[in-house]
């Protein structure tokens, strides 16, 4: 199996393992989000955290961790790829001091031996890389009954793993502070700064982990709707991938049999058809274009003369209107104007100010002044002198297109 590569966020329905039962969702085209739904056949199956090991290791040696890393780790214990099954993903968490801290799922003996996996469909993701985790910490929820807690470093997922407590109670966060100190022994974590449950909770189970968890803030909040992750594990139980090469050599036999037959036909009729609809198409793409021309010259003159009328009529282009509103945001005393210049739709303001503090209070009133929004403001950081004076300078340019030429 490859490493993870990027792909299309883009699935049509998932189902993820919810509280107590599997969750359907559907992406929604109209208003492109995601919904519940009820059950539908095909798209993406997420994979309880249940049905993984979890296992990071340090590569020695390198930036990015090797396949061949993964493979042997997984190997060593039993786990193994056998065909077009994958039963193992991995990514790179942290590189650092030429060496590269791995993640890595790997589906157990327990969900191999489920033989449910043949009846779901296309595409299988772990559950805990559909959902929007921390950038550094931990996060704890239940799936399907059973309490699940992620850990995070610098935005990668680390470590999954499924807590023997069936409640968040005083006994799981013992729990949670051993799993938080073996990732601690062996480097993989440092401290934790923050703690997210997403699931309901004992009322002992918060005051536990403030105890346990001095530095960490915890924070209660619903759990995210879960969505495709942002790459593709490649992950493939055995009984899945076999059912697939059933199903894919009975169609190669049809196929090869109905091809032979109709290719001479096809490719001919095809190339015919695809002449005939290409010379139509050109025909009344051209018959189009002639009649939108004179339009199209009408619209090109017309901008034009906007073009070069806009600084004169365009209160908010106009040198007087904008020299005003620059003058206006200067203070009583600490700041002298040395240039005020107007380019082809650039404004450069440059001067001299008593600090670099009175300097960084005209940037903030010239970036929030709402008269010259329509403007980006380049303020470089101003150069000071012997004397503590600063030499400031600000260059304004125009948005393309923006919202002042559609008002007008």
């Amino acid at each position: 199996m490859k490493s993870m590569t990027l792909r299309k966020p883009a699935r049509q329905s998932l189902c993820f393992p919810g509280e107590e039962a599997r969750e359907n969702w559907l992406f929604d085209d109209k208003e492109l989000t995601w919904k519940r739904s009820e059950p539908v056949s095909g798209g993406l199956m997420g994979v309880e955290a249940m049905a993984f090991d979890s296992a990071p290791f340090w590569c020695l040696g390198q930036e990015q961790v090797p396949e061949d890393a993964v493979s042997l780790r997984w190997e060593a214990q039993g786990v193994a790829n056998t065909g077009n099954a994958s039963l193992w993903v991995y990514w790179t968490v942290v590189s650092e001091h030429n060496r590269a801290l791995a993640g890595t799922l790997a589906l157990s003996d327990e969900a191999l031996s489920f033989e449910g996996w043949s009846n779901h469909p296309e595409t299988f993701e772990p559950s805990v890389c559909m959902l929007p985790l921390p950038k550094d910490g931990m996060a704890v929820w239940r799936e399907l009954g059973r309490c699940v807690v992620a850990f995070t470093r610098e935005g990668r997922l680390l470590h999954a793993a499924v807590l023997a407590s069936r409640v968040l109670d005083a006994d799981a966060a013992f729990e949670l502070r051993d799993v938080c100190a073996a990732l601690q022994a062996h480097d993989f974590l440092d401290a934790v700064p923050t703690i997210h449950i997403w699931t309901a909770c004992e009322t002992d189970f918060v005051p536990q982990l403030a105890c346990l968890f001095v530095e960490a803030g915890v924070v209660k909040e619903p759990r995210p709707d879960p969505r495709p992750p942002l790459v593709a594990g490649g992950l493939l139980p055995v009984q899945v991938a076999m059912k697939r090469q059933e199903r894919q050599a009975r169609q190669h036999k049809l196929m090869l049999l109905a091809v032979a037959a109709m290719m001479y036909i096809c490719f001919f009729g095809a190339w015919w058809v695809r002449l005939q609809w290409r010379d139509a198409h050109l025909s009344r793409a051209e018959a189009d274009l002639a009649t939108y021309q004179p339009e199209m010259d009408q619209v090109t003159h017309a901008q034009a003369y906007w073009q070069a009328m806009e600084g004169a009529i365009n209160p908010d282009m106009y040198p007087m209107e904008l020299f005003q509103q620059i003058v206006s945001l200067l203070p009583d005393e600490g700041i002298r104007l040395k240039e005020f210049q107007i380019d082809h739709g650039k404004i450069i303001v440059s001067g001299e100010a008593a600090t670099v503090n009175h300097a960084l209070g005209f940037k903030d009133r010239l970036s929030a002044n709402a008269a010259l929004q329509h403007h980006e403001w380049n303020f470089p950081v101003p150069t000071i002198r012997e004397d503590n004076r600063a030499d400031f300078r600000a260059e304004g340019t125009i948005h393309a297109g923006g919202t002042v030429n559609e008002g007008q």
